[in-house]
Parts: structure tokens; C-alpha cells; sequence
């Protein structure tokens, strides 16, 4: 299968337990600030919104199937910020289709800053949360209608992720079905991801 930016998704190094559909392995990227040249995603996000802050540390640049975003943290690490990017249309062709800030408390996030801003190419929503997995989580999972895209955590930063069903524009929700493993592909814990539209 191939991801957004048309490279071939590599495959998960391990088994996951208890998932039983297919995996796509994303792409991550951990990029140092010192190297974040104007090319990249990074580098990108950073230019192509106002954002009013700026970025602490590594960014965290992921490409899915029908995804992409990168995550930053605020310095002085008061929140985390970012871009997310779909294939389908979006305004006077901008690079990003939207983003995200959310505010940390005592380091976490209260809520998981849910994006249905962005869509595929067939005009469909795709939501975006950020997931923050619990301790000794290696893969973060997300099932998809027929396959399962499989995030790896890095960077120190809240995971990314993105569905491309269960998005429901009336309701401004979407639904994520996750499940998070170790390194060695054991089930820590599964749940379903029921987010809101922040307002």
C-alpha cells in the first residue's frame, strides 16, 4: 500500500496482538530544529500559518495513507501545536488543509483537540486527534474500514493520528478505534476514542 506521499509503506516489525485486519506501517520523521530546512513539512507549517509562538524542540512529521501532520511543542512547553494535510481540495491550494493548538495542564492535554476540517480526494471528512499513549507504548493503532494504520510514538510529543470513517459533520465528532502496544507488539490497552470539535 502507499502513503500520501506516494512512497510504499514499509511493514510493521512486529505482530500486533489483537489486531486482525491488515497494517500499513506510517512514515514518522523526528526533525531537530537546528535542520529544519525551508523544505520540509516542518518547516512548511511553521511558515504557512500565523501561529504567534514558537516551536520548542524536535517536530514530529507523520505521513498515513490519506494523512499528514506534524506536531510541535510551544516553548516554554505551555501547549502543542501543528499542521494536518489530506489529499483532497482545500482553500486557494494551500499546503495544509488546517491545524491544531492545544493547551497542556501539568503536561497533558484536556481533550484530544479533534480537526474534521480536512478531506479525501472523494470529499469525505477525515478527522485528526492527537493520541497520548500510555507508558511503554511503541505503536499506537488505529482501524480503518480495511486495514489498520499503525503509528509509531516519537519525539516525546503526543501522537497524530487520523480516521478516515466514523467523522460525522452534524455532530462536529468523530470516533477513533485505537489500540496501543509495546515494542514487541503485546496489547497494553484498547479503547474507542470519542471526540468533539473544540468551541
Amino acid at each position: 500500500m502507499r502513503l500520501m506521499d506516494g512512497s510504499s509503506a514499509a511493514d510493521v516489525p512486529v505482530e500486533l496482538e489483537g489486531v486482525d485486519q491488515p497494517t500499513v506501517l506510517t512514515l514518522v520523521r523526528v526533525v531537530r530544529g537546528a535542520k529544519r530546512k525551508p523544505e520540509t513539512a516542518s518547516a512548511s507549517c511553521l511558515r504557512g500559518r500565523n501561529w504567534g509562538i514558537r516551536a520548542a524542540g524536535p517536530s514530529v512529521e507523520r505521513v498515513g495513507v490519506y494523512s499528514e501532520s506534524v506536531t510541535f511543542r510551544q516553548e516554554p512547553r505551555q501547549g502543542i501545536f501543528g499542521c494536518d494535510n489530506s489529499p483532497g481540495p482545500r482553500e486557494e491550494s494551500r499546503r495544509w488543509c488546517s491545524g491544531a493548538y492545544g493547551t497542556l495542564y501539568s503536561g497533558h492535554l484536556r481533550d484530544p483537540r479533534l480537526d474534521i476540517i480536512c478531506q479525501a480526494t472523494d470529499g469525505s471528512l477525515i478527522g485528526f486527534v492527537w493520541v497520548e499513549p500510555s507508558p511503554g507504548t511503541r505503536f499506537v493503532a488505529v482501524a480503518q474500514p480495511e486495514y489498520t494504520e499503525v503509528y509509531e510514538v516519537a519525539g516525546g510529543l503526543p501522537v497524530r493520528v487520523a480516521t478516515t470513517s466514523r467523522v460525522d459533520a452534524e455532530t462536529s465528532s468523530a470516533v477513533f478505534d485505537i489500540s496501543e502496544h509495546d515494542a514487541a507488539g503485546k496489547l497494553l490497552r484498547s479503547y474507542e476514542l470519542r471526540a468533539q470539535v473544540a468551541g
